[in-house]
Formats: C-alpha cells, structure tokens, sequence
C-alpha cells in the first residue's frame, strides 16, 4: 500500500473514529440521564418535600428557640424589678417591730435617767408597800402588784413581778431608789408596749429582775437560787461583752413557758459607771415565721438565717429547729442545696451596696434584705422554672402550630410539584427515548418506544440499539478498569507524599535528641493554651528547668554521655507531669513546661515531684562504670486575671530559675516580684560610670 493510501485510509478513518466517540459518550449521558429519571421519578417530589421540611423545620426550631430565650429574658428582667420591690417593702415590713423595740428602748433609757436625775421620789413607806421579803431571803413585789391596786397617781398598776436575790444590797437607798424607780416605769410602760411585745422587763447586775408580763408570773415561782446573770439577756450587756453600751440583740430560742419562738432585745442604762441596770423586751416570733412560711409569692418560699450561718426560720427545717431549740447551723445540715445558697449569699452580703439585694443561683433567683435590729437576713427563693415554665409554653404554642403550617404547606407543595413538576418530566423521558431513537439512521418515528420484537426497520434499529447498548458497556468495563488502576496510582502516591509531609512536619516540631516538641513548637503550643486559659479566666502556671552544672557533665564524661543525660531527664518529665501538660525544650540543657488549670500550689507540688526524681536518676560511665547523678532547678511564674502574656511568664519563670541557681541549685522557686537577681561587680562598675 502505497504512503498516500495509507495517508487517506488514515485521515478518512480519523473522523469516523472522532464520530463514534461522540456518539458513544452521547448516548452514554442520554442513558445516564433515562436511568436517572427513571430510577428517582417516583421519588423526587418525596426528595424536595424531604429537603424543604428539613430546612424549614431548622427554622422553625430557630424561631422556636429565639421565642424562647426572648420570653424568657424578658421575664427574668420584668421578675427581678418586681423582687427588688417586693423584697425592699418586705425587709421594711418585718423589721418594723425590731425597730420598734429599739425605739421603746431609747425612750426607756432617757425617760428613766431624766426621773434619776431629778431626785425621783422615793420613800421606804412606799417601797415596803410594793416590795417584800419572802421567807428564803429574796424579795419579791406583792401579790397585788400582778392582781392590781391602785398607785400613788391614782392609776391601776397590775401584772407585774420581782425577784430580788437574797444577796442584793437592799440595805443601800440607791438600790432601793433604783428597784422602786423600774418598778414604777415597768408598770407605766408595760401597759402600751406589750401590745406589741410579750412583755417588758429590767434586770440588774445584783441579781435582779422585775417583768411585766400579762398573764405570765414570772416570778413567783423563781427559786431563790436562781442566778439571772446566767441567763443570756442579761450577761450579754456587761461590759467584757458590750463595752459601746449599745443595744443588743439575744439569739432566737424557744420559750417553754411562753410555747413561742422569740428573740430578746437588752438595752443597758448606766445611771454611773458601776450603778448599771438593763431594759428588755421579748418578742415572740411564732407570728414572724407564720408570715416567712405562708405570705410569700406564688411558687416561691422564704427563710431567714444569719450571717455567722445560723438558721432562723426555713419551711422545710421545722423539725430540726424544733430539735435544736433554735440552734440550727446550716453549715451542719447535710443539704447541699441550702448550703449552695447560703454560700451565694454571704458571698453578695460582703459584697453589697445597699440593704438588700438578689443574686442568680443555679436554679433560683434569691432575693435578701436584712432585716434591722437582729442583723437576720430575710430570704426570698424564686425558682426559675416559674420562668422557663412559660417560656417553654409559649416557644411549644409556636412551634405545633408552625408544625402544621409546615404539614400543609407540604401538601400544597406535593399537589404543585405534581402538576409542575411530576408530568413534564415524564413527558421529557418519553421525548428523550426518541432523541435517543433518531441517531440510528433511518429512524423517522420519534414517540414509539423501542420495538425489539417487530421484524421492519423499526425492530432492527431496536436490535441494532441492543447490540451496540452491549458494546457501550464493554467500553465502560474497560474505562472503569483504566481509572481504577489510575486511582490506585493516585492513592500509592498521595500515601507516599502524606508520609514524607508528615515526616518533615515531626522533623521540623520535634527535637531530635530527646523526642519533646522543640523551642518553636512548643511556643505556639504554649500560645495557645495561653489563650484559652486567658479566655476562660483559668489557672496556669509555667515552669522554667535548667539542669544543673550540665557542662561539667560534658567536660567530664563527654557529649554522649550529656545527651544520655538530656533524654532520661526529658523522660522523667515526661512522667512526672500530666497529659495535659506542655513539655518542650528551649535548647541545652533548659526546658519549660505549661501546666493548664493549675494553681500555684499544685504546680510546686508537681515541681518537686520533677526534682525529687531527677535527683534520684543514676548514670554510669561506659568506661569503667564511674557512677553519677544530677539535679535541676526549676522556677515556677503563674498566671493571673491580668497576665497571661508568654513572654512575661517566660520572664518571670526565668527569673525564678536564676534564684533558684543563685540559691544552691536543687530547687524550686516561685516568682517573686520583691526579689531582685544580686549586683555583680561588672554591674556595679557600669552603674557607677
């Protein structure tokens, strides 16, 4: 065959070639496309649907959730302006009668000192008539002074008694002046103050008491050796105990004789420096805490403690403060709960601006005012979930009915894909059948499907189609072999680039010698702890080691040697720290270490542990077996609310290794800003010129 045969047997053939390979990768997308219509023409209205209530049900939880934290933020605020309200109106109702005692107590005290001064009337007549002597030596007020008689004014004067201790000095005119003064201002006083009071009373150091207190005689059945000093309303007045000789406050007990909770308020009045008495009152509390369990807002309880943690009133404590008779600590009571809340709030209390305040707990908002004269601190516990109650109601509401929004928006959807969507489609794959049908040649029918069983033109051009659908898929087996094998080839290189990248990757972060991140990546790693122990205000402390006399290891046993050294020191760190820790090697013989979440103290506990066991490390010479051992120093800086800087921990650190150096070595000290490294004589001459 001659070249130009050959050249037009080529070139003819060439765009024959060209024109199969067209016509084989058209019908390969013309088949790709029928099988995908279809495989998904049932499912494709299903897979919009699908796609469309998925993102639209994001949104709806979204909203959901938005309404949510709207509603509920909303409520916190509108709930703590109405508790700041109710609790300062609250703090001012229940301190009204404490303030009340310590108003009477003033007035007591001036009008009594104003009656002493001027001479206050007084005759043994009189006082005999009131007073008397018993047979066991103490004196009392006659029975008629509780029955009732008619005073020198004119007036009634009922329900009051008297002890008077056999010891009293009644022989002395101004004790007797002093007992028949208090007696006459009890039974004046007595009368209007137990109104709001149980009773009104004046004890005086020489053992005396004298009470009003209707339908209590409390005295007359005092044995005459009971001591009232004893008692805490009254030796809380002297002055060991109350040298500001102000009024002061008794710790809340339980009366028997009374059947009530109360609490004392003691005045003491110095007529001289020696010649003292006091003025008392009781106030019952059975009211008080009947208000603190029943008068509260809806949802919420109240209780009342004091500073020092002594339980006063709480609706679920009642059997143990009946138990304790009051002396109920809630540091004592195993309730986690209580206790939790009592922390928050003595925490705020030191912390206030003003009489009361509210601050957020785990699942409560507490409300605290103080409550005047006892210094209590009145309590009011607001759970949240009467917040989040509503919250979550109303975020419910919007979410079922955008639920069935959505449903019917679906189905409104499915009937216009349907119509839309669902029927042009099924029309196009009938139209693509019969592009497919008209790249035979001859072909003149384009809506009949492909006929295999008729015997015209029609049935050969299906067969034909048949027969070249079979050569297609040969060509794609052969194609799909071709690229599989490509792929392989792609894998095994890609495998092999992956392994040298992440060789060099170790190479260039890694220290060779002792497999620790080197100086540079340990600095960004560091870094980043930084930063996250600076975002979220945690603890951290940084460690500078320095192995000690390390080139007397060198000059001595040799380079080897000092590198044997270098990897048991780095792995005896290793060890001794945390996973979470950082160890890295700054270059020689220094490291450092970033200990997260760690306070200074446990840092230095993990330094010594660091020391101990290097110091404990045994080396042996090749030659000889010569044995030896080492120590390091460490210095230890931590980070605070305002520095969590590298370069200043790194200072500081380093700061600390150097006085740990100048020190004696074999040690480890925590940065000091007082300390200052010591002048050397080159230093001390530079300064001087």
């Amino acid at each position: 065959m001659s070249d130009d045969a050959c050249q037009q047997q080529t070139c003819g053939g060439l765009p024959e070639f060209r024109f199969s390979l067209g016509f084989i990768f058209q019908q390969i997308r013309l088949d790709r496309l029928m099988k995908r219509l279809l495989n998904h023409k049932q499912s494709l209205t299903l897979d919009v649907m699908l796609q469309m209530a998925i993102r639209v049900s994001i949104v709806i939880v979204a909203v959901s959730a938005l309404t949510y934290w709207h509603i509920y933020k909303t409520l916190v605020a509108s709930t703590i302006d109405g508790l700041e309200h109710y609790i300062n109106e609250r703090g001012q109702r229940e301190s009204a009668i404490f303030k009340l005692a310590e108003s009477n107590h003033q007035i007591f005290r001036a009008t009594f000192l104003a009656h002493w001064q001027q001479d206050f009337f007084y005759n043994d007549r009189f006082f005999w008539q009131v007073f008397q002597r018993m047979p066991d030596h103490t004196i009392h007020l006659q029975k008629k002074a509780y029955d009732g008689f008619y005073n020198q004014s004119g007036l009634i004067s009922k329900d009051v008694t008297a002890y008077i201790g056999a010891k009293a000095p009644i022989a002395n005119k101004d004790f007797r002046k002093k007992l028949l003064l208090s007696y006459v201002m009890v039974d004046h006083f007595g009368t209007s103050w137990t109104k709001q009071f149980a009773n009104l009373y004046v004890s005086m150091p020489e053992n005396v008491n004298i009470v009003y207190w209707p339908g209590m005689r409390w005295a007359d059945n005092a044995s005459s050796k009971l001591d009232v000093l004893t008692e805490e309303w009254v030796y809380i007045t002297t002055r060991q105990r109350n040298p500001e000789r102000k009024s002061v406050w008794t710790g809340l007990y339980f009366d028997p004789t009374a059947n009530e909770w109360m609490v004392s308020l003691e005045t003491p009045i110095d007529i001289t420096e020696t010649n003292t008495l006091n003025v008392g009152h009781d106030i019952l509390l059975n009211a008080l805490f009947d208000r603190v369990f029943n008068d509260h807002l809806s949802g919420t309880y109240n209780f009342i403690f004091r500073e020092d943690g002594r339980l006063i009133a709480h609706p679920a404590k009642e059997t143990e403060m009946n138990r304790t008779r009051g002396m109920l600590m809630i540091p004592d009571l195993k309730d986690g709960h209580l206790s939790q809340q009592f922390q928050v709030l003595t925490q705020s209390i030191k912390n206030r601006q003003q009489a009361y305040f509210i601050v957020e707990d785990d699942d409560a908002f507490l409300a605290a005012t103080q409550i005047e004269g006892p210094g209590w601190w009145f309590v009011t516990v607001y759970p949240k979930s009467l917040l989040s109650a509503p919250s979550m109601s109303a975020a419910r509401f919007i979410l079922i009915v955008s639920v069935l929004a959505l449903v019917i928006e679906l189905i409104m959807l499915y009937l216009v894909m349907k119509k839309k969507v669902i029927q042009p489609l099924e029309t196009f794959m009938a139209a693509s059948s019969a592009i497919e049908a008209q790249q035979y040649e001859k072909i003149t029918n384009h809506t009949l499907p492909l006929p295999f069983k008729l015997q015209n033109e029609i049935g050969k051009l299906a067969r034909m189609f048949k027969s070249m659908s079979g050569s297609l898929q040969q060509y794609r087996n052969e194609m799909q072999r071709l690229n599989h094998s490509l792929e392989d080839q792609v894998k095994i290189r890609t495998r092999a680039l992956q392994q040298a990248k992440d060789k060099a990757e170790k190479e260039a972060t890694i220290d060779s010698l002792t497999q620790i991140p080197n100086r540079h990546s340990f600095y960004n790693r560091a870094k980043a702890i930084l930063q996250q122990a600076d975002h979220t205000g945690a603890p951290l402390c940084f460690l500078m080691l320095d192995i000690d006399f390390f080139k007397v290891i060198n000059d001595s046993y040799g380079h080897p040697q000092g590198d044997q050294v270098l990897i048991a020191c780095s792995r005896t760190i290793e060890n001794a720290i945390r996973d979470k820790d950082l160890l890295g090697r700054l270059g020689g013989e220094e490291f450092a270490v970033v200990l997260p979440a760690t306070t200074a103290e446990e840092a230095r506990v993990i330094a010594e542990r660091i020391r101990t066991s290097i110091a404990e490390l045994r080396f042996f010479t090749p030659q000889g077996g010569h044995e030896f051992s080492t120590t390091i120093s460490i210095g230890i800086s931590c980070a605070n609310e305002t520095i969590y800087a590298y370069e200043l921990l790194y200072k500081h650190a380093d700061l600390a290794l150097y006085q740990a150096k100048q020190t004696g070595r074999n040690r480890v000290i925590c940065y000091n800003s007082q300390w200052q490294p010591p002048v050397t004589d080159a230093q001390a001459w530079n300064a001087g010129e």
